[in-house]
């Protein structure tokens, strides 16, 4: 049991609440929130803020050894079937993929990340790698398997938190039942896919199924959450907002495969739950700030006026209640995931607003306090 004292932005509105106390269970889990004077273990200085650990929506967190080989490719010749990635995946060594994957989750852990949402690659071996490097290290994996032509989407499930499609043209009659099946019958499965991430797959959809790659998804499978949409028009997110599918944004992965800007504003003004994610390794470090700060400012490239608590929002409460686990928020019965940030610090001081402060501002470095499931991960200048 710990309990920690800080001004905080509490619940799922991220309200900004003065001097609150935290107390955590031995299992890591917030218990209770209060404004009363009682003893904490940890008590932050008056210019402190407490936030939720950062939730990475969308990542691939193998493919870090290939950072800066595909800058200037098409996305095909990045990710395709015979592109640059895949070919790296089946040829390189257990111990390749291992060092990849753990520089991927150190530097998400260094970055503020409590949680993620991986898309994992190479059937249940990749699924086994992901799992055991996670024990070295104070960050919550969700782990998305595929079926590959040796493991079948059943064993899959059994050993992951849930299913990640690459794209609708990996989709089958039989899968997708297969899936939709495993979905009801395994309590907190979750099922996501890839979809409209570029022009090119709209056009081959069209020609292959005569329809949109999103039409394609909501009428095969029971979807929790699409990644991208990056070119959804207005009927597909209609079409995702009444089947009650949330989508996982990736704005810096879309502009270095040379790709447009994803409609963020449309996507909250339609009520669907927005989340955002770093993608694969290889293109863009996982930084929430450098995230937050590209979307916001290109946002406003684009004539899309988004409020800076939004995009917060999107990287911490909004994954949460897209995937139901209790993480992304500082409220009774949530992991006790905290960030601290003096806003005395340097990027912050003189901002009068802590949103805009810690979305355009803050940086790694304005890290000052962290802890994992209640347990500290570090704390700048003490013992």
């Amino acid at each position: 049991m710990v309990a920690v004292r800080a001004n905080a932005l509490v619940g799922p509105d991220l309200e900004f609440v003065e001097n609150v106390r935290f107390q955590v269970d031995s299992d890591g889990t917030i218990i209770d929130i209060s404004e009363e004077e009682k003893p904490a273990e940890y008590v932050l200085p008056s210019s402190y803020l407490l936030i939720p650990g950062f939730v990475n929506a969308h990542v691939h967190v193998g493919d870090a050894y290939l950072k800066d080989h595909t800058y200037g490719l098409s996305l095909d010749e990045a990710v395709g079937p015979t592109g640059v990635k895949y070919k790296k995946l089946s040829s390189s060594t257990t111990e390749e993929k291992i060092s990849s994957i753990r520089n991927s989750l150190e530097m998400q852990v260094n970055n503020g990340f409590t949680s993620f949402i991986d898309f994992r690659e190479g059937g249940l071996q990749g699924i086994n790698l992901l799992k055991e490097s996670l024990v070295d290290f104070p960050i919550r994996g969700l782990i998305l398997g595929r079926p590959d032509n040796k493991d079948p989407l059943v064993e899959i499930s059994q050993q992951s938190d849930g299913t990640g499609f690459p794209d609708v043209f990996s989709l089958d009659d039989v899968l997708c039942e297969e899936a939709n099946i495993l979905k009801e019958n395994k309590v907190g499965h979750l099922c996501a896919i890839h979809v409209s991430e570029s022009l090119e797959v709209i056009s081959r959809s069209l020609a292959t199924f005569g329809k949109r790659d999103i039409e394609v998804a909501i009428d095969q499978l029971d979807l929790d959450f699409v990644i991208h949409a990056t070119y959804a028009d207005e009927n597909d997110l209609q079409s995702l907002k009444k089947n009650n599918i949330s989508v996982v944004c990736c704005p810096l992965s879309n502009l270095y495969n040379g790709l447009d800007f994803p409609p963020l504003k449309a996507i909250i003004d339609e009520g669907i739950l927005l989340g955002l994610g770093s993608d694969n390794v290889f293109c863009c470090n996982p930084d929430p700030f450098r995230l937050m700060a590209f979307s916001l400012y290109n946002a406003r490239s684009t004539k899309q006026l988004i409020s800076p608590k939004d995009i917060l929002k999107a990287l911490t409460v909004n994954p949460g209640l897209i995937i139901q686990r209790k993480i992304g928020q500082l409220s009774v019965g949530y992991s006790g995931d905290f960030l601290g940030f003096d806003l005395n610090n340097p990027n912050l001081s003189f901002s009068k607003d802590v949103y805009a402060a810690l979305t355009m501002r803050a940086t790694p470095i304005d890290i000052d306090f962290q802890m994992y499931k209640g347990r500290l991960v570090k704390w700048k200048n003490q013992k």
